[in-house]
């Protein structure tokens, strides 16, 4: 219900007075329809107790809003402003290992770098002599001395003797080797004999001679291997000879 102030008084004993509602009013022209006949007076009672619930829905429906906007719009349309930033969070924990990637292509080859700075000269190697044993060995030396001790190089380190290993390697095969073949040839005959190399060598020429009688040489030949040489002698003589075929061999 709303309320106003008296216009015609004043002062300090000024008074409120009650607008009555549309409700009221309806009753009272109800009331005063009433008694002038039944039939209009039942319309507008019912009227009347409609507008009376209408109006106490309007206002109960407007109690709960402020400029048109209910207490929920209102509360998420203001907000203040917005706060500083907050500190920032503890890292969190490391995950888990990923799987293995696939391997990639290989990379083209890089630039040649530059060329490093001359060392310094060395100190050489010196052979002072030669000791029949480990143990005779000078208690000390300068750097780069060695001794021979038994075909082994025995150098000063700066504080100890190291065996170097050996100068000497094992005797080679002889480059070129020269092997006999002894023969004999019956009187006014011939026959073929073949002089042999070692094993691994090859034969380059070959020849013969003859202790006695007249012997000469029909073929002079490499076997089909090359690992020998192998001549046709004949005896041209009434007595048999003798002599020996030489095979010439390398490697």
């Amino acid at each position: 219900m709303n309320t106003t102030r008296d216009p015609s008084v004043t002062g300090t004993h000024s008074k409120l007075w009650r607008r009555p509602s549309p409700a009221l009013v309806l009753a009272m022209v109800a009331l005063f329809a009433a008694l002038a006949g039944g039939a209009t007076a039942g319309g507008i009672v019912g009227f009347a107790k409609h507008a009376a619930t209408a109006d106490s829905a309007t206002v109960a429906g407007n109690a709960k809003r402020l400029g048109g906007k209910t207490a929920a719009q209102i509360a998420a349309s203001v907000h203040g402003a917005t706060g500083p930033q907050g500190p920032a969070g503890l890292p969190g924990a490391a995950g888990a290992t990923g799987p293995a990637g696939a391997k990639g292509d290989a990379g083209g080859a890089g630039p040649a770098g530059p060329a490093g700075s001359k060392g310094d000269v060395g100190a050489g190697l010196k052979i002072v002599g030669t000791v029949a044993s480990q143990s005779a060995l000078p208690t000390t030396g300068t750097t780069g001395d060695a001794y021979l001790v038994g075909g082994d190089l025995f150098v000063w380190t700066g504080t100890a003797w190291t065996n170097a290993g050996p100068v000497q390697g094992p005797p080679g095969t002889a480059a070129v080797s020269i092997h006999l073949q002894p023969y004999s040839v019956a009187a006014n005959s011939g026959v073929t004999i073949t002089g042999a190399c070692t094993a691994g060598q090859k034969a380059v020429n070959g020849g013969f001679d003859s202790l006695a009688g007249t012997v000469f040489s029909l073929d002079s030949k490499p076997t089909p291997a090359d690992d020998g040489w192998q001549i046709l002698l004949v005896n041209d003589d009434v007595n048999p000879t003798s002599g020996n075929v030489y095979a010439v061999c390398m490697g």
